[in-house]
Parts: structure tokens; sequence; C-alpha cells
């Protein structure tokens, strides 16, 4: 395959997309017409999402014009575009991910340091059961080009986290010193072959073990089964077609030999040492040899289809790597066998090796966006791996990177990107989410929880642009701000609450938030308008507005008003003595305004 070169690691282009507006803006078949009548297009881009408001204008002023123009219907109508938006079918899943990337950052705090095996995993499979979970819910959904491309996305990103936390995380944990067992679940899992419904079917057409024998499906079906490794299914197949009387003796005989050995074939486990299996392992594989020699010696002697498709099955399985390239249509099938037949022992840092050897064989120009991303896992060249994840999807690079800097994997891609790769699609994740008005508090963790000062400023930069539409929401964003420890955002925001009560006529929640940035001035003045308002109606009624800031603010203006209220109250319930000690209060402290 060829390798990609350093600077395709930078920030990589967005696919172009299209939009198709229903109905159109131009009246069908009459473009033309319409451009001749002083019409063109105008936008404008929202400044926090992906989203562009279109609609016609004209090319001069209507008042400019010497003569009357057509009116369309389409003239009447703005079109809010999306483009490069998060489809509300994943805000299940992105919700499900977000609290597993969350907790896993929680953890890192706590510990202070790199998160351990058992939690990678056990974040691991969160992860991988949101994927699972939302290709069941897609598979459920009504059939449509949008489902059927998520459920390819959803699949092929399981595929490459599965690959990854085996690689990675799994046969790092002291569980297995081998990869080989967890390839072979992994291919078997998300790449299953052969079909179940293949072998049901191949079965179901042959009503007996003649027929089976001279189904012109078996045989190819047995090789793709040794192939994968479903030695039972092997046997059991293999045990039906040896009594057919189609068959010759030699076939028939060989074919129960091969049965049994292949039900005998050797598993790892725990309590067993790897001396131990290996010994097992040789002695089973040397009878394979000798089944081979046995065959091959019959087969020159005299042509027998039935011996001669029994033979691959042997080769196959005896770990021949000629016989494995032909009955294999990809090379993760071709390096399942060769794990699983030649090196059954292998560890994960003979992959690269065997991956290379394997992969030479295949022309790469045919090669699927996923088969480029798991060869590049398999070879563990990392920062290649890093970008065709993106291409996937920007969720799969994010996590990706998130879960590379916790395994302590990322600094291979950091001495060949150009800008820290976590960060970078972290922040790139999040900007995706911003276009949806549900995520937003989402986004905010993902740029929260990239630990940099870049990220840090981004996120300043977009919490005070937030339309603050209700106090819940504004509520949010200042929990936002004081868990990210955002201090200036947090004062543009208060001033900005501050700004919108003042207007709304909320006095005191205005006061509230003055004080909380201690602008004075700002507060001065309401306390001004309160006075104002108490001149021009000779009733006093802001005694509710000031208590409810009292214990918040030490501001002379606010005191004022309160010591003025308590004076008034004393007054005009005939407490002379008390109201005057008050009014005394006032002028002593100095806390009147000059035009009081």
């Amino acid at each position: 395959m060829a390798r990609l070169g350093t600077d395709k690691f930078v920030v990589e282009r967005e696919k172009e997309v299209a939009t198709r507006l229903s109905p159109g803006v131009f009246p069908t078949g009459r473009q033309s017409e319409w451009s001749a009548q002083n019409r063109t297009l105008t936008h404008s881009v929202h400044p926090l999402t992906n989203s562009v408001a279109l609609c016609v204008a004209g090319k001069q002023p209507r008042e400019q014009l010497k003569t009357e123009i057509r009116v369309y219907e389409q003239d009447q109508r703005i079109y809010v575009c999306g483009f490069g938006t998060t489809p509300d079918e994943r805000l299940s899943f992105i919700n499900d991910t977000h609290a597993v990337f969350s907790a896993i950052q929680s953890i890192m705090d706590a510990r202070e340091t790199h998160v351990g095996v058992d939690a990678l995993l056990r974040m691991s499979a969160l992860y991988r059961e949101a994927m699972l979970r939302q290709v069941r819910v897609l598979q459920d959904a009504r059939d449509s080009e949008f489902v059927r491309s998520e459920s390819d996305v959803f699949q092929a990103m399981h595929a490459v986290w599965h690959l990854l936390e085996i690689v990675y995380v799994t046969t790092n944990s002291g569980l297995s010193a081998s990869v080989v067992p967890y390839y072979m679940e992994w291919l078997n899992f998300n790449f299953p072959a052969p079909a179940a419904a293949d072998g049901e079917r191949i079965i179901g057409s042959s009503p007996d073990s003649n027929a089976l024998a001279q189904n012109p499906d078996v045989w190819p079906y047995v090789q793709k089964l040794a192939l994968r490794g479903h030695v039972t299914t092997v046997a059991n197949m293999l045990e039906r077609i040896a009594p057919a009387q189609v068959l010759s003796a030699a076939a028939s005989r060989w074919a129960r030999e091969l049965a049994q050995t292949a039900r005998d074939m050797p598993l790892a486990s725990s309590d067993e040492t790897s001396g131990s299996f290996n010994a097992r392992w040789r002695r089973w594989n040397s009878g394979l040899q000798s089944m081979a020699t046995n065959i091959g010696s019959m087969l020159d002697k005299a042509d027998d289809d039935a011996l001669s498709a029994l033979a691959m099955v042997v080769d196959v399985m005896r770990g021949d790597a000629d016989s494995i390239s032909r009955v294999g249509d990809t090379w993760q099938d071709v390096l399942g066998a060769v794990l699983l037949y030649s090196e059954p022992t292998a560890q994960t840092e003979r992959l690269p090796a065997l991956a290379q050897l394997v992969l030479e064989q295949f022309e790469s120009d045919d090669f699927t966006l996923v088969d480029r991303t798991l060869a590049a896992l398999v070879r563990h060249e990392l920062p290649e791996f890093l970008v065709y994840c993106n291409q996937i999807d920007a969720w799969l690079s994010a996590h990706v990177s998130d879960l590379m800097q916790h395994i302590g994997i990322l600094d291979s891609c950091r001495r060949v990107f150009k800008v820290e790769p976590r960060e970078h699609y972290l922040v790139f994740l999040g900007e995706r989410y911003l276009t949806h008005e549900g995520l937003w508090r989402v986004a905010m963790d993902y740029f929260g929880l990239c630990r940099t000062r870049v990220s840090q400023n981004i996120m300043g930069e977009y919490i005070v642009r937030m339309p603050l539409e209700s106090d819940r929401k504004a509520q949010q964003v200042l929990r936002v701000c004081e868990r990210y420890k955002l201090t200036e955002a947090m004062e543009r925001v208060h001033r900005q609450l501050g700004r919108q009560k003042w207007q709304r006529g909320r006095l005191g929640a205005a006061i509230a938030h003055f004080v909380r940035v201690n602008d004075s001035s700002a507060v001065g003045q309401i306390c001004d308008q309160l006075w104002a308002e108490y001149l021009a109606s000779g009733q006093l009624t802001y005694g509710p507005i000031i208590d409810s800031v009292l214990a918040t603010s030490a501001h002379d203006r606010v005191r004022f008003l309160t010591v003025y209220r308590d004076f008034h109250e004393c007054y005009k319930g005939g407490e002379f003595k008390r109201a005057g000690k008050l009014l005394l209060s006032i002028l002593v402290g100095e806390i009147a305004p000059s035009h009081a």
C-alpha cells in the first residue's frame, strides 16, 4: 500500500456537500427567464452552526427599474439549509458515548495518571455496545439511502474500534499473550463468513449424503469454514458427506479422518503453559502434514474431484500459505488463517510483519476505506490510521485519539501531525455538535476536556455567543463557565444577562448579575432608576427588588435604598426615634447619591 505523505496529516479537506432545495429556487426549466428578471440569490451564514439562510434578492432595487418584473412564488420563500449537520437519529448514540467519554476523563482526573487497562476495557466495551445498539436501531428503521449509509458507517466504526481494542488493550491486559483467538473472534463477528444462510441452503437442497456430496457449492463452503476456523462445523459437514456412495473409498475415508482431526484441533487455555500447548499443536499439525502427503500421493495416481477438494481443506488447516491465499477473498481472511494455522501463539508485535506479507498479495487500489484503516492499524502505522478514522467519521477519530492518549501511544502521531491530534479531533467533533441546537452542552464538554489552552480559548469564544433564550439555558451556560474556569467568558455572560434582565424590567435579577462581575456603574444606574421612580410616583415599591440582592451586594446605592426603605417604614409606623437613627446613618455614612 502506498503511504500517505506527511502533509496529509494536518487538517483534511471536507467532502463536498450538495444540497437540493425542494421546491427549488428557480421555476423549473425557466432559469434564464428568472435571471433576466433582475434576480439573484443572497445568503447569510449562522455564526455558530453549519446553517445558511438563502433567499431571492434583486440585482438592483426594484424602485430603480424602468419596467415591471414578473413575480414568482419562490420569491416569497426563505430557505434554511444545513450542511455537515448532526442528524437526529444519532442523538441517543451521541449522548450515550458522551457519558462514557466524560466518565473516563473523570477517572483520569481522580488518579492523576494514565487510566488502567481494566478501566479502558470497560470503557471500550461501553463504546462498542453503543455502536452495536445504533446499528440495531438503524436496521429497524425504514429503509433509505441515509439509513444504509449510516448503518455502514457504524459497522465500520465498530470493526475499527474492536480491532484497536484487541491490538492495544486486550492483549496488554495479561489475559493472554496470544492475539490469535481475539483476532479470529473479531474477524468472525465483524465480517461473518461464510454466511449461515449459505449452509442452510446447501443442506436444505441436499436431502441425503449423495446429493450433498454432488452439490457444487459444498466444497467451497467447507473450505471457507476451514479458513475462518469453524472447525466444528467443518467436522459436521464432512461427517454428513463421508457416507455418500458417489464418493470414492479414499475420499470417504479421508473425509472421516479429517472430521476427527478437526475436532481434535488444540485450543490454548489459561492454565496451560505455552510449551505444553506448542507440543500439542506440533503433533496435531504433523498429522495434517501426513494426511496431505497421503492424499497427494493418491491424487498423483488418479483424478478425484472430491479428494482434490478435500486436499485443499487439509492444506488450509495445515497452514499452507498458497492454499490459504487461493481460498481467502480478503486480506483479513488470509491474515486470520495464517495466524490460526501457522502462528497460533503469535503476539501483537508479530502482526505488522505478517500483515505486510499478506497485504503484498492484494492490489491496494481495490481496498475500501475500511480496508486501509484496518491495514494501517495492524501494521502499527498510527498516524495514517488516525487520518483514515477521521475519513470514516469524526466521532471515530475523536474517540480513537482519546483512547490512544490514555493507552500512551499517541506520541507517534504527534511527531507527524502539525497540530495536537487529540485536541484537533475533539474540537472538530465539538464544532460538529454545535450544528445541532440540542447538543451544545455536549460540545462544550468535548472542548473543555481537551485540557489545552487553545481549546479553552475556542470554548470561551463560543460560549459568549450562545443565545440565552431562557433562564435555564443561562444557568447551564454559567455552570459550563464555572466548571471549566472560563472567568472572562463568565463575566461577559453575566453582563449580557444583566442587560437582558434590565431591559425586561427584572431589576433585582439584573443587579444580581452585575454584582457578580463587580459592575458598580450598572448597579448604580439601576438603583438611580429605582430612586427616580420613587420620586416620580411617591410610592416606595422597590423593597422586594432590593431584598432579593441584599445578601450579595454591598454597593452604596443598594445600602442607601435599603436603609431609606427601613426609614420610610419606621416613620410611617410611628417609630420616629428609630427612623431618626436610620436617617442619621444615611447622612453620616454618606451613602446617599448626590442628587437624592
